[in-house]
């Protein structure tokens, strides 16, 4: 039942067929397959099949959910617990269902494929969306005079360049905008590829994609079959020109990354080959450039400007969680998961946090640099994935707020389930986070906050 319940938690977080056909709203699939995940982890328990609860994230995200309420509580009072709730304990659920639902080797192998999976869907989809003409997008204005996504307008069937190109000829008090329509309701942004719910950004995507590229090679190395490979040449082919499609600078460096790390670990000198070669059409047609580019740029910058000095004014307890929106001019969060956890946690927030992402990135790198005698041998090519997974995804959301994502969560808990997994063949095995890892934690998150508060302060000074 845990297992059941998280692995239609994950395909519904990510595919969102709720949004596709409305009347499964009805359903609640969401909280319902959460739900149903958590009793049977409780079962589980009560049944003795879950014979080493702990692991070491999770002291880390008990620390995290006291820090967004307390955080909550103190700035907004008693809403701050809807908020809170939101953005505390329903990630952490997620992590841990999936982290109790995969602690066996075949299930732990099935939410890599899962993941995999749901990767090749949404790639097919954004690479059918990225062929198609722009149409004119009808969106209209609610009560509030808010304009409408663009998911909640109306195509009318006109081709278009621009929304300027469709206003000329448009309809009286209607926006509109131009962008292209794709399979399952989905619209791009911008014109830039993009999927839906927690990979409704084209950066969001392509962070996604990135990040699943080497549990994809690893799922290769234990399936061995010519016809998986081939499988798995089309699908890394979809991601990659979803990549490209999406247009997306941080997507272009998590490929980078992913790749360069992998190929080098695996086949060393001769791997910085295969990297390039892989990661090469991705560093050469994807991005954008121009007006476009330099404008979201320094729009990004100004906003990195704004949470520098949020941090530096509420170093303590910071402004509650989800309301950096609420502290710029532009009404947008910042762009950047660690900013975004220090501005609206403070700093022990974000140390705590930051904690989190730690613990569960030492896993893998435990299990890949000292492997325990008596550890199953599949599990190793499956822990050097993740590892390169979790430098990716750590990278792609230097440039995203994912600091609440329950995807981001579903990845600690299945660094969770593969600490479940080792322990179960070596009792005697462990991932520890000492004083050094502590201190490590704070120097990394003061360089990081120093970082982006004198590069903001260079460049607004320099009038970059």
């Amino acid at each position: 039942m845990a297992f059941f319940g998280a692995f239609a938690l994950v395909f519904v977080l990510i595919i969102r067929p709720q949004e596709v056909w409305h009347v499964l709203n009805l359903f609640h699939l969401l909280d319902g397959f959460t739900a149903l995940a958590l009793l049977g982890v409780i079962i589980d328990f009560a049944t003795g099949k879950q014979k080493h609860p702990y692991a070491p994230q999770l002291l880390y995200a008990a620390a995290f959910v006291v820090s967004v309420y307390v955080s909550s509580l103190l700035v907004l009072g008693r809403p701050g617990l809807q908020i809170a709730f939101k953005c505390a304990i329903i990630p952490v659920l997620s992590m841990i269902v999936v982290m109790y639902g995969g602690r066996t080797f075949a299930r732990f192998r099935a939410f890599v494929a899962l993941l995999v999976g749901c990767c090749a869907f949404v790639s097919v989809v954004a690479v059918q969306q990225g062929q198609v003409d722009p149409v004119c997008i009808e969106r209209p204005r609610d009560e509030k005079n808010e304009i409408a996504a663009v998911e909640d307008g109306t195509p009318d069937g006109r081709p278009c360049d621009t929304a300027y190109s469709c206003e000329k000829n448009g309809k009286d008090k209607m926006e509109y905008a131009c962008e292209r329509q794709g399979w399952f309701g989905t619209y791009s942004t911008g014109l830039r590829v993009r999927y839906r719910g927690q990979l409704g950004d084209p950066n969001e995507l392509s962070v996604y994609i990135g990040a699943v590229i080497p549990l994809l090679f690893a799922l290769g190395s234990y399936i061995k079959k010519t016809s998986f490979w081939i499988l798995a040449l089309g699908i890394l082919g979809a991601g990659l020109y979803a990549v490209i499609l999406s247009q997306s600078r941080g997507g272009q460096l998590t490929i980078g990354v992913v790749f360069m790390i992998y190929f080098v670990t695996r086949f060393g000198a001769k791997g910085i080959i295969g990297a390039i070669l892989f990661a090469l059409p991705v560093l050469l047609l994807g991005g954008r450039e121009g007006l476009d580019a330099e404008e979201s740029a320094a729009g990004r910058t100004e906003i990195l400007y704004e949470g520098a000095s949020l941090v530096a004014k509420h170093p303590l307890i910071g402004v509650g969680a989800d309301q950096f929106s609420e502290h710029n001019w532009f009404g947008m969060t910042a762009h950047n998961s660690y900013l975004l956890a220090a501005s609206e946690l403070g700093f022990p927030g974000f140390i705590v946090w930051t904690g989190l992402c730690w613990s569960c990135l030492k896993i893998p790198l435990t299990v890949v640099l000292k492997p325990p005698a008596s550890m199953d041998p599949r599990i190793k090519p499956f822990a050097m994935a993740l590892l390169v997974s979790f430098i990716g995804m750590s990278i792609g959301i230097f440039f995203l707020s994912f600091t609440y994502k329950q995807l981001l969560f579903v990845w600690f808990g299945v660094a969770g389930a593969l600490y479940g997994i080792v322990r179960k063949d070596d009792p005697t095995f462990e991932v520890k986070l000492g004083v050094k890892d502590i201190m490590g934690i704070v120097v990394f998150d003061v360089i990081i906050i120093g970082l982006i508060f004198g590069y903001t302060r260079y460049k607004a000074a320099t009038g970059g």
